[in-house]
């Protein structure tokens, strides 16, 4: 007999048990405390440049974070995709870090998020790490891009990131621009690594998000794109993390979905789906046509992308026409006023 009058085997048993319900409740309680905090619309915001000389625009980028939360944003990403982080030269990425972190930081209670991506895992490790020095409270992190990677090379890039401890990790899914595509299953082993909290599923489609869903239960937050934002929320999703021009539409859903009025919050997604170009980023012309987007939503003047990438010529005269049908049904649209631009300083 052991301690007690318990067989060692049994007692070993017991300990075994209590240590695995008291990780798991652990493990709960954390994730509940990040779904109070990275919750509901995070804007993505664009990286405004000047026109003549595609310098960073602090002016613009200051004035944009302001008109996130103005519209019902609860946090703001920092250098997304459509943030051009690609497109950024050391020294102005981290500038573009510093100056997101301090115009949120004039905001009580908003998230700070930033993509820290790199092409190489060591790359993101120093992106994670700069931001993490500035204050931000996630790192954003695609899958490696430019050469192919396979499922083992894509698990341990987190993997690394994750361990190392340096800020909570939301797996961003973009196969159209990584290359690489995550199942289901794959995303439901990485969530399992210790800090990684939250998922970004540019997907939209059902059966593949059902299965994602299901997959990042009692794992990792569920955040989804502006195309699919209302199927997010029917399936448990924390919410989105959605370019700034749908940041007023997403908003309009959740408060449609807080008054039970699924039909209202159905027809905004549609016509969100409709106003703004279908494509995505494999589309030619996305990056720019976003740009414009945000331009003439927002108000202000966000500047060109930078060479070689080009917005249709006809891209602003489009989104013009196209507004009122979102404006119908979410009065934010309607105050669309023309861009304030902000000269060089």
């Amino acid at each position: 007999m052991g301690v007690g009058g318990i067989r060692a085997p049994e007692r070993r048993l017991r300990i075994a048990y209590i240590r695995f319900f008291t990780s798991w409740e652990s493990e709960v309680r954390v994730l509940a405390d990040y779904r109070q905090r990275f919750k509901d619309v995070i804007g993505m915001v664009v990286t405004p440049f000047h026109a003549a000389d595609y310098r960073l625009n602090e002016p613009a980028l200051r004035a944009q974070i302001d008109w996130c939360f103005e519209h019902g944003a609860t946090g703001v990403d920092a250098t997304p995709s459509i943030g051009e982080f690609l497109h950024l030269e050391d020294d102005e990425r981290t500038r573009v870090f510093d100056v997101v972190a301090d115009q949120i930081g004039r905001h009580s209670g908003k998230s700070k998020f930033a993509m820290t991506s790199g092409a190489t895992t060591l790359q993101a490790m120093r992106w994670t790490k700069t931001a993490a020095e500035l204050g931000y409270e996630c790192a954003v992190v695609i899958a490696p891009y430019y050469w192919k990677a396979g499922e083992r090379e894509v698990f341990e890039h987190y993997r690394t990131i994750a361990e190392a401890n340096v800020l909570p990790v939301c797996v961003y899914h973009n196969p159209a621009l990584s290359k690489f595509h995550m199942s289901p299953a794959f995303l439901g082993k990485v969530a399992s690594l210790d800090n990684v909290v939250m998922v970004k599923e540019v997907e939209t489609e059902l059966q593949h998000l059902e299965a994602v869903a299901d997959a990042l239960a009692g794992k990792a937050l569920y955040t989804q794109t502006f195309r699919a934002y209302l199927t997010g929320r029917m399936l448990g999703s924390a919410g989105g993390q959605i370019n700034v021009f749908a940041i007023p539409a997403c908003v309009a859903i959740d408060q449609a979905l807080a008054r039970d009025d699924y039909r209202t919050a159905e027809e905004i997604q549609r016509r969100l789906n409709r106003v703004f170009p279908r494509g995505g980023e494999a589309a030619l012309g996305a990056i720019g046509m976003t740009k414009v987007c945000a331009t003439v939503v927002c108000g202000i003047d966000m500047g060109p992308v930078r060479p070689p990438y080009l917005a249709p010529d006809d891209a602003s005269e489009r989104i013009t026409k196209r507004l009122p049908e979102l404006a119908e049904i979410v009065p934010a649209y309607r105050a669309v006023r023309p861009a304030k631009t902000f000269a060089l300083s």
